[in-house]
């Protein structure tokens, strides 16, 4: 979902040329394959299946964060390129929103628990839930809302809401953000010390 709505938001908010949104977008997508579909093999080793699993699974998991960073670099990348400047600066904030979320979410809470030998005592802990909660929150919540606040506007047939309505969305970008921080942060400290039990 990130991959595919997050570049048509930002063709539309900075006007920059869909061949070079394009471009980045096959790398992202080919390095989220790659590590993807073989990262999920650390599951594999504990539900019965060979050794080998563990490590093929460990070092393409922990290769994952890349797509979620190139995906946030990609973001500030097309912002600074932009042709126009959008009147709707309430989207442009939660765009790149979800590309920072969502590589703090499930890049870097996804690797500080992906390797076999940590994740044999981190999962299912609040630590996975930590995880989980941010990665959702980045990866999908802030997607749907990033595409709620470009097309609400124009379906109203306006370019973009008043700015005193953008102001509003944005602090509710940002308190909803922080909460999100505050309690992954919350269960992130309580999987610890489940870990440490």
């Amino acid at each position: 979902v990130q991959t595919c709505a997050l570049p048509i938001l930002l063709i539309k908010v900075t006007g920059v040329d869909r061949e070079v949104i394009e471009k980045w977008l096959y790398v992202i997508i080919a390095f989220a394959l790659m590590t993807g579909i073989l990262g999920t093999g650390h599951h594999f080793y504990f539900i019965g299946l060979p050794g080998y699993w563990q490590w093929i699974g460990s070092v393409f998991s922990a290769m994952e964060p890349i797509p979620f960073f190139m995906m946030t670099l990609f973001a500030f990348n097309m912002v600074q390129r932009r042709r126009r400047e959008h009147p709707n600066q309430a989207a442009v904030l939660w765009a790149v929103g979800t590309a920072v979320i969502g590589f703090l979410g499930a890049g870097v809470w996804g690797f500080i628990h992906t390797l076999s030998s940590i994740n044999y005592y981190t999962h299912g802990t609040q630590m996975t839930a930590a995880h989980g909660h941010l990665a959702f929150y980045g990866a999908y919540v802030l997607v749907v809302i990033t595409l709620i606040s470009y097309a609400m506007p124009i379906l109203r047939g306006r370019e973009a809401n008043s700015r005193r309505a953008q102001n509003i969305e944005m602090w509710g970008f940002w308190l909803m953000t922080l909460s999100m921080g505050v309690m992954v942060l919350a269960l992130t400290g309580a999987g610890i010390l489940q870990v440490w039990l």
